[in-house]
């Protein structure tokens, strides 16, 4: 937000001044009550403190160049007693200064002018003024005046930048005003500051939660339940692990999910040996997340057998269980503890009730009872039986149709979809069906049940479809029958074609890289449904993007940014706009694109990022460098934009030859995120190419390809360092790959599987991979000239022995200027 003004004159008048005002407070009883202020802190402060108005007001708003701010008027009385006192005052005594003096009533004493003893150093007076801006930001937050009191916070931190209390001032004020960014960048500062701000630590793993950050959340209240200044009994000890246990059961993390279930379980069974209040155990034991049934199913998932069964038996004693799910989790007990038949006995009294609580959970521990008794042929048989009884149990007619098409039976399954989708209009009853048509290569019906499943899916089962198509998209020729369906119905008369349709037949080219047939489908799907357009527009300029058609990319989405449906989502095509043009070698054109993003959202991370990117791509290094560490500066609880930010400052100062300060920057990273896989593979791969550290650096890049195998920069570093240790065999694995792969094969990669081949005696290969090097690096936009020097040397002296060679500049995965977007950053609105 913009600054106020809050330099206007007279600052310089009053800040001189400590206070020793005698001042009247009307009690209660309509009497008066003698009180002292006698902290040092400016007049504006204190007298605003006292008489609710006065100088802090008149500091706190613009000042106009030839506005004066004046302490309030003085009288003639307190004029004449001033002078007065003067010639009396006794020798030593610190005297009243000639002139108007500031008093609040006529009867108090004039405030003087505090001469020290001992000056003040500039550090002293700094901290002092960052008090008064403090106590001002008090003022101002205790009249509920949320922009002047944060501007006065803000003034505060500048002055005083250690101080964490004035960050949490800041924190609360921006998540009052729905500021969430700029409140996780002034938590972030709180905690940088006090590591042991559970509180705080508590509210940034709420705002990682709300991104759908479950790895950086559960980092934060981790952190925050470790903290030495937490009682492990009290209320927020067990807050925190509540929250872990939820956080860790949504992340699939049932053994550690289950430790703090069976924390809770205790504090249920036990709760004198806890300081709990009582209000906060009953929301606890209320609350379905954590009470004592959930509590129980997470035991059970990780196959805790005893405290499962208290849970249980605590769940039936409070009532907070139904007695069919008793049923349901007795089976499962039953089951681990290796008593099938016992079990079978207490899923089917939950079966017989027809209840569908659990959904397809009891049908599929059903067919893991009678795999463990030997009956798994009876499962078809039992599931029929049961779905007679129970056809409005849609979970269950699906279950059986699914078994029956695994089993081949088509037909039959075919018949049980249909009927209960005209019913229920269930999702999994569409993709189940589109299963069985994908099984059969039935374009036509396959294409008309996606279709009816996508305008059916409700927000949260995009994912489920998504699925579907990858299937599908696996599958190059039915992606083909696919599109011949697609263009049959377009072309009928009247047209068959639903936008459902055209946009699946779209996405299922896109998906299999039939990039053409893709766009037709689009725009198909535009001219059936013009109203949503805009929707159409940017999803076909982000495969446009993925397919590296930057030209197109870019005037599909200035079409978007015309759709009058797309205004809300400008900054987002503002970002790709920006992204095609520089990929298209118009950086003119995205600096204009991102200037107006930012425009739109100056406090968006994202969007400051990419302009520094865009800096970096087209290599005005002194301005990326600039604009990245601003970006540093203002977002620094943005963690992922971070990061992006020092690898990309690291591989700059690589690529202009300072390779230590480069390093410095990624060896500060590790030590903050050991398990980062792009530190470990960007600084890897920098030691492999000087050729020091070359056994670490080999364990940091298999940790990244251990994460992502497919990863071709990861493959890259993977060969290269094992070719610096002289393991020219292995290295040429990883490098074959990753010249392959479609999101590889830069000259870089070129250059390294050359080398490996020529150490390896094969000249004619390690020719042809240099040659592939030279023209993917003079197709660049931007080629490195000193990687096409090296080249050149190599393709004339291919067959003669080398000296070992010298570091060839970065190969950092983290941002590069020869690469596509930045890896891990999507745009945000």
């Amino acid at each position: 937000m913009p600054r106020e003004n809050l330099e206007g004159q007279g600052m310089e008048h009053v800040r001189k001044w400590s206070l020793g005002l005698t001042a009247f407070r009307l009690r209660r009883d309509g009497g008066f009550h003698l009180f002292k202020f006698s902290l040092m802190i400016p007049c504006c402060v204190a007298i605003s403190v006292v008489s609710g108005h006065g100088l802090a007001d008149a500091f706190l708003k613009p000042v106009a160049a030839q506005e004066v701010v004046t302490p309030p008027p003085v009288s003639e009385e307190a004029t004449r007693k001033t002078a007065a006192s003067e010639e009396t005052q006794p020798a030593g005594s610190p005297k009243v200064p000639a002139g108007p003096v500031i008093q609040l009533q006529p009867l108090d004493e004039p405030a003087v002018p505090l001469t020290p003893k001992t000056p003040r150093t500039p550090a002293e007076e700094k901290q002092a003024e960052a008090l008064a801006w403090f106590m001002s930001g008090s003022l101002f937050e205790s009249r509920l005046e949320w922009k002047r009191a944060y501007t006065a916070y803000q003034r505060a931190a500048e002055l005083d930048p250690g101080s964490a209390e004035t960050y949490r001032k800041l924190m609360q004020i921006a998540l009052i005003q729905e500021q969430p960014a700029q409140a996780m960048s002034w938590a972030m500062k709180v905690v940088d500051l006090d590591p042991a701000d559970f509180e705080v630590l508590h509210t940034l793993a709420a705002g990682m939660a709300a991104q759908q950050k479950g790895a950086e959340a559960i980092k934060f209240l981790e952190q925050a339940a470790n903290s030495p200044t937490l009682d492990p009994l009290s209320n927020w000890a067990i807050r925190l692990q509540r929250d872990l246990a939820i956080l860790y059961l949504a992340t699939g993390d049932i053994p550690k999910a289950a430790d703090k279930y069976e924390l809770l379980l205790k504090v249920f069974k036990k709760p004198d040996e806890f300081k709990l209040d009582p209000r906060f155990r009953n929301e606890l034991m209320n609350d379905p997340r954590t009470g004592a049934e959930r509590v129980a199913q997470v035991l059970l998932d990780a196959e805790r057998v005893a405290p499962a069964r208290e849970a249980l038996e605590l769940a039936v004693k409070t009532g907070k269980a139904s007695r069919g799910n008793v049923n349901f989790y007795q089976a499962k007990l039953l089951l681990l503890e290796g008593k099938p038949a016992e079990a079978l006995v207490e899923l089917q009294k939950y079966i017989d009730a027809q209840r569908q609580s659990k959904g397809r959970e009891a049908y599929e521990l059903l067919s893991q009872i009678l795999s463990r008794s030997g009956l798994e042929g009876e499962l078809i048989d039992r599931l029929t039986a049961i779905a007679e009884k129970d056809q409005r149990n849609s979970t269950l007619q699906f279950f059986l149709a699914e078994k029956l098409t695994d089993r081949g039976d088509y037909e039959k399954a075919e018949k049980i979809y249909e009927a209960s989708l005209k019913g229920s209009r269930d999702l999994k009853g569409y993709l189940g069906l589109s299963r069985l048509y994908r099984k059969q290569k039935v374009a036509d019906k396959l294409l008309d049940t996606l279709g009816r499943g996508l305008s059916q899916a409700p927000p949260d089962g995009v994912d489920e479809i998504e699925a579907e198509f990858e299937s599908v998209a696996k599958d190059r020729e039915l992606v083909g029958l696919v599109i011949d369906a697609g263009r049959r119905q377009a072309t009928a008369e009247p047209r068959e074609l639903t936008f459902e349709e055209a946009y699946l037949v779209a996405k299922l080219a896109s998906q299999g890289e039939q990039i053409d047939a893709a766009i037709e489908f689009f725009r198909k799907a535009k001219e059936i449904a013009p109203d949503r357009g805009g929707i159409v527009l940017s999803d076909l300029a982000e495969m446009l993007l993925k397919a590296d058609r930057y030209a197109d990319a870019a005037q599909v989405l200035e079409e978007a940014l015309e759709e009058p449906a797309m205004a809300d989502r400008k900054p987002n095509l503002l970002f790709q706009l920006s992204q095609a043009r520089e990929m298209n070698g118009n950086t003119e054109g995205a600096l204009e694109a991102i200037d107006q993003a930012i425009r739109l959202i100056p406090q968006a991370a994202v969007l400051q990022f990419q302009k520094g990117w865009i800096y970096y791509h087209s290599r005005n290094f002194e301005k990326a460098i600039a604009q990245f560490e601003t970006v540093l500066r203002d977002f620094p609880g943005e963690t992922r934009i971070v990061r992006q930010c020092q690898f990309s400052l690291s591989n700059i100062y690589v690529m202009q030859g300072d390779i230590p300060r480069g390093e410095a920057i990624l060896e500060k990273v590790l030590e903050e995120d050991p398990e980062d896989i792009s530190v470990n593979n960007d600084l890897g791969y920098l030691y492999a190419d000087q050729g020091k550290n070359l056994e670490k650096a080999e364990k940091m890049i298999r940790k990244a390809v251990a994460a992502e195998p497919e990863n071709a920069a990861y493959l890259d570093s993977l060969g290269w360092v094992l070719f610096k240790l002289g393991k020219y065999e292995e290295a040429l694995s990883p490098l074959e790959k990753a010249a392959e792969m479609r999101t590889g094969g830069d000259g870089t990669i070129y250059e390294h599987l050359g080398d490996a081949y020529d150490k390896l005696g094969r000249a004619a290969d390690a020719q042809k991979a240099w040659a592939k090097a030279m023209e993917k690096s003079r197709a660049e936009r931007l080629p490195d000239e000193k990687l096409l020097k090296r080249l050149e040397e190599k393709l004339g002296t291919a067959a003669k022995p080398k000296e070992e060679a010298k570091p060839q500049g970065s190969k950092q995965e983290g941002a590069k200027p020869e690469g596509g977007k930045p890896q891990g950053v999507e745009p945000t609105s």
